[in-house]
């Protein structure tokens, strides 16, 4: 028996240990904010003081835990990390849920609740691959596991901290990453999150006395209309990542997996406004507005370029402030898509579906582009991304076992190779 056999044996003999898991970390609140993944990061822990494996919990942030470890294998070799995050999305209306958001409940060949798309099915498959691979006798080099927190919010206290404050443990070689991706794709490269906060103030007043004040929601309305602008800027990459992303049978692959249009929203900016807020009265003219807006560079755009750009649409509205986050933020990234690991990746999951997933570009982000900035390549393969962040989320048992599979096979391959 090859260790690829003993691997799917293992797995498939934990088919209800892997799913309990799973309805167990769903039914611990992690949403984010407030992003207290405390209990989250202990039944992790549990998980590897059962397997007698150590690890140390890194909190920058006291209710913000990462949680690091590593096995070395029994000769020289490559550095491979595994990637996933504690945090989830807040729940939002639970009006709007049918089932319990924190119930875990497995019904109709999925388990439901908030985070088990984005990411607690692919946090447990990083978990167990490490779990399963820290048994195996033929690995070489190092296989490290960063659990971390704080990924939804921007990954200060998380990701970016352990890339930034613990580079030599924790960087390595290559990153592999379990977050919605669909199953008929992996991603070398994702579009980069740029969020700002406008406020916009006036004088405010009686509502019938609008030639004495400008209404700020009325500012803020006519600023988020000029703001599409943003939209007409596309992606700048070099010739043969955009020969890539141009193949027929790679636009078919985003699209079945991302639904139809992703392929042309994976090349060009998008503006989202997540927020807005402003007013007291029917018959006040509003002195105050704020908004968010969450704009998704394309690879080759910077934020300072972006910045520019909105700051000229902004001057053209005396009196509006713009906030940016005061950590730095990361432009778009992306690995060569020829790496090894992608080949790996593919071989993985054609010998497990018969079919091989081209790279692709996320549209949201991940932890990988920490890895990726300081220049280690990174790459994500997770289950479909339908439903996360929304009501009635929840993930195909099949698929999250088809992620325990690939990440440990990937892994093994990697290491044993």
């Amino acid at each position: 028996m090859t260790g690829a056999d003993t691997l799917m044996q293992w797995i498939e003999q934990d088919r209800e240990r892997l799913t309990g898991f799973l309805q167990d970390f769903t039914r611990i609140d992690t949403s984010n904010p407030p992003g207290d993944t405390r209990r989250a990061a202990a039944l992790v822990a549990g998980l590897l003081d059962e397997a007698g494996l150590p690890f140390r919990i890194v909190a920058p942030h006291t209710e913000k835990p990462n949680l690091v470890a590593s096995i070395a294998g029994a000769a020289p070799g490559r550095h491979l990390v595994l990637n996933g995050h504690l945090d989830v999305f807040p729940i939002g209306d639970r009006a709007r849920w049918t089932r319990d958001p924190l119930g875990g409940e497995r019904d109709k060949g999925r388990v439901w609740g908030r985070g088990t798309v984005d990411m607690k099915a692919g946090t447990t498959a990083s978990v167990f691959a490490y779990l399963y691979l820290a048994r195996m006798t033929d690995l070489c080099g190092r296989l490290t596991l960063t659990v971390v927190s704080d990924e939804e919010t921007g990954g200060r206290w998380g990701a970016d901290y352990l890339t930034e404050h613990l580079a030599a443990e924790v960087l390595g070689d290559c990153l592999l990453n379990g977050e919605p991706s669909s199953i008929h794709t992996l991603r070398f490269a994702e579009k980069a999150m740029f969020w700002l906060t406008f406020r916009v103030r006036t004088p405010g007043g009686h509502g019938a006395y609008p030639h004495l004040s400008a209404s700020a929601t009325r500012i803020a309305a006519s600023l988020i209309g000029d703001l599409a602008a943003v939209e007409t800027v596309r992606a700048r990459v070099p010739g043969p990542v955009g020969e890539l992303l141009a193949r027929p049978d790679v636009i078919a692959a985003i699209e079945r997996g991302l639904g139809t249009g992703a392929a042309e929203v994976a090349g060009r900016a998008t503006l989202n406004i997540g927020r807005i807020e402003g007013g007291v009265s029917v018959n006040m003219l509003p002195g105050d507005c704020m908004f968010t807006a969450d704009i998704r560079l394309p690879l080759g755009v910077s934020h300072r370029e972006m910045r520019g750009m909105v700051e000229a649409i902004a001057a053209r509205y005396p009196g509006v402030e713009i906030e940016a986050p005061t950590h730095a933020a990361v432009d778009p990234t992306f690995s060569n898509p020829a790496h090894p690991m992608v080949g790996i990746i593919q071989d993985s999951v054609d010998r497990l579906l018969g079919f091989r997933p081209p790279p692709i570009v996320s549209l949201g982000g991940t932890d990988a582009r920490f890895w990726r900035r300081r220049g280690v390549p990174a790459f994500v393969y997770g289950p479909s991304p339908e439903g996360m962040g929304g009501p009635d989320e929840g993930v195909l048992i099949d698929e999250f076992l088809h992620i325990v599979r690939t990440h440990a096979l990937s892994a093994w391959s990697y290491l044993a190779g």
